[in-house]
């Protein structure tokens, strides 16, 4: 019964996958003496793990995949985990009164899978309604928007978020088409050649005052792409490579769009913007080239920004891709925020240890990037249930138009579970083995239940408030 006193590794995500487990069992029509007989627990064990009182251990989920021949997605239940997450960060928003256990919010999810698709669609609703102050159309809520009921925005980003951030087909074409290009050190070079060669596209660099309020515009009439002259030699190449995604590979490009099936004239063209985007990105840092150089300079943004002549904001970016089954790399999540805390863009292959509403967590010390520009600062941080991140922010510039107040300093995250830490220079001068030694953060405020946090902007839904007209304590908010 070795599983039962294995510990939990520091950085293994807790997965709770109860229902699910009981599913499995009473379809098999296995009896719990029977299935903790084959995977070597006790019953008694097993009950805890169907009531969601204990996790699954990746050790139980490799018997579990083994003996019963389940896929370990499946198992691991990340759609799932995302979904508890989602309705987590919904049942704190001040509407509901009181928010339900994670472990209830699990079994609902793993239950009621279309009850809970339904809640969250109408809360997305309820929320679009805030923001705008018109209610949803008729279109709308007849099956005009999808059935989640997410803006466009977040329509495409749950797919590149269940698709672990990776699409294939596109990832394989852009580093085929790199070996078929042969460019050596000049990639953009390469590109503006292939475009006057197969589609007769002139690749011209215009001064500000010509194109004034854009950083590509394409002539179709003349057959011409025009570029600004403020854009850096990376940010050239990748908008040279996004037009090279929309002209030699837009029968893929369509092909993709198709499948995904988007919700809307709107939600069409995102995607195509996205999927652009993404072959450019693949292209300027080809898979095993980027996979091995990350490896081996154990993801240094400026050695691989200079080894792949692209920006630290497109490497940062281009990590968090790396899932390719049979080479992959860390799963790094990425943020990019303005100096208020706003996130103005989030990516990640796996659960995101952030809100999707609102700011991030104080405590995870990302705005004070701006205090030290140019500078990598890692932090080691820890979140109420135990699990621990790596998280390293940065300051990058932003390059203007013609008017000079358009350009801005703006922070990057990207960070991953600490389990990774060795693979990561930043992390060298932390002491990433000592739990007590991460900073004490959170999801967002209404989620978490951490009493004496100097930072928090909002009680939490899950306690209830200690109000005492006769005291001052040094915390914002007290919990009874």
């Amino acid at each position: 019964m070795a599983e039962e006193r294995q510990p939990r590794e520091g950085g293994e995500r807790k997965v709770f996958a109860g229902p699910r487990i009981r599913h499995l069992r009473t379809s098999l029509g296995l009896s719990q003496t029977a299935m903790a007989r084959d995977l070597g627990i006790s019953a008694s064990y097993l009950n805890l793990v169907e009531r969601n009182q204990r996790p699954l251990t990746t050790q139980l989920v490799l018997k579990l995949a083994a003996i019963y021949e389940l896929d370990l997605k499946e198992l691991h239940g990340d759609r799932e985990s995302e979904r508890v997450a989602e309705l987590m960060e919904i049942f704190a928003d001040p509407v509901f009164p009181k928010a339900p256990s994670a472990a209830v919010v699990a079994d609902l999810v793993s239950g009621y899978p279309d009850i809970t698709a339904a809640l969250a669609a109408l809360y997305n609703a309820y929320r679009k309604r805030e923001a705008t102050g018109e209610p949803a159309s008729d279109s709308e809520t007849a099956g005009g928007s999808r059935p989640d009921g997410r803006y466009p925005a977040e329509e495409v980003r749950t797919y590149f978020q269940a698709r672990s951030n990776y699409v294939a087909a596109l990832d394989l074409a852009a580093e085929a088409f790199h070996t078929s290009l042969s460019p050596g050190d000049d990639l953009y070079a390469a590109l503006r050649a292939h475009l006057h060669d197969a589609h007769q596209i002139r690749v011209t660099v215009l001064p500000i005052h010509a194109i004034a309020d854009s950083q590509r515009r394409y002539d179709r009439h003349n057959r011409r792409l025009f570029l600004s002259e403020m854009l850096p030699a990376p940010a050239r190449t990748f908008q040279t490579a996004v037009h090279v995604a929309l002209t030699s590979y837009a029968a893929e490009v369509d092909r993709l769009i198709a499948e995904a099936s988007p919700s809307n004239a709107d939600a069409e063209k995102l995607y195509r913007v996205a999927f652009a985007n993404y072959f450019a990105m693949a292209l300027m840092m080809p898979y095993g080239r980027f996979v091995e150089a990350a490896a081996t300079v154990r993801h240094d943004l400026d050695i691989l920004a200079g080894r792949f002549s692209a920006s630290i904001d497109q490497v940062a970016h281009r990590l968090t891709t790396l899932q390719r089954s049979e080479r992959r790399g860390i799963p790094f999540f990425f943020l990019r925020l303005d100096a208020a805390g706003n996130v103005l863009k989030r990516v990640a292959p796996g659960p995101f240890p952030f809100a999707r509403f609102g700011i991030v967590c104080p405590q995870w010390r990302m705005t004070e990037a701006f205090a030290r520009p140019g500078e990598t600062i890692a932090r080691h941080v820890s979140l109420p249930d135990g699990s621990r991140f790596l998280a390293m922010s940065r300051t990058i510039e932003s390059f203007h138009g013609r008017d000079p107040q358009s350009a801005r300093t703006i922070a990057i995250t990207f960070g991953c579970d600490v389990s990774h830490a060795k693979a990561i220079v930043y992390g060298d001068r932390l002491d990433l083995g000592d739990p007590a030694s991460a900073t004490l953060a959170g999801i967002s405020c209404r989620m978490c239940e951490r009493a004496a946090c100097p930072s928090r902007l909002a009680p939490t839904t899950a306690q209830t408030l200690r109000l005492d007209p006769s005291r001052k304590s040094f915390w914002p908010y007290e919990f009874a």
